[in-house]
């Protein structure tokens, strides 16, 4: 899978599992600490566990350099008829290039494959390169009531493990099938 010129997008490997947790965190140092207070920063790192089942199932992508160094990754769920994007995030030296829109399509382009609803999503409300960035890729924020019982849980879940109610949204694009 390609991605911006000299970039691009792979299914990911288990040797890069710590080079996506550097990514995780210089990608969180510049979340604003009103969104990610400084008790949950390094916290929140996505475990083994969950890199390697989402390795399993075919749910994790890297975008890679030109030099095969790891920039960024997004790892997708499959709940029900939906995808959830559980996290996408691009290091600060390499955003702004194109590589989340490709990661954002390599995700996109799986959950069409397998039939997916729609394509779902939790981020931070007021983040420039978060909500507003989504929308610009299609995505529409929803009200709580809205939100399929799968999302909601994972709102809550994140609701629960510190993040404030009033900085999350939660999105979907519906995918054509």
């Amino acid at each position: 899978m390609s991605g911006p010129a000299s970039y691009r997008v792979v299914l990911a490997k288990p040797e890069h599992f710590d080079a996506i947790r550097a990514v995780e965190r210089a990608a969180e140092e510049i979340v604003p600490l009103e969104d990610l207070p400084l008790a949950l920063r390094g916290a929140m790192l996505t475990p083994n566990e969950e890199l390697a089942e989402a390795l399993r199932n075919g749910l994790l992508w890297c975008g890679l350099d030109a030099r095969g160094e790891v920039v960024g990754f997004a790892i997708a769920l499959r709940r029900g008829h939906d995808f959830h994007l559980d996290e996408i995030d691009v290091h600060p030296a390499h955003q702004r290039r194109g590589i989340g829109r490709a990661l954002v399509g390599a995700a996109r382009a799986r959950a069409v494959a397998d039939g997916a609803a729609r394509l779902t999503l939790t981020t931070f409300r007021f983040v420039p390169w978060n909500q507003p960035w989504y929308e610009r890729l299609g995505f529409a924020g929803l009200a709580e009531a809205a939100m399929p019982l799968a999302l909601r849980e994972i709102y809550e879940a994140e609701i629960a493990s510190g993040l404030a109610r009033e900085r999350r949204v939660a999105m979907t694009l519906e995918l054509a099938r």
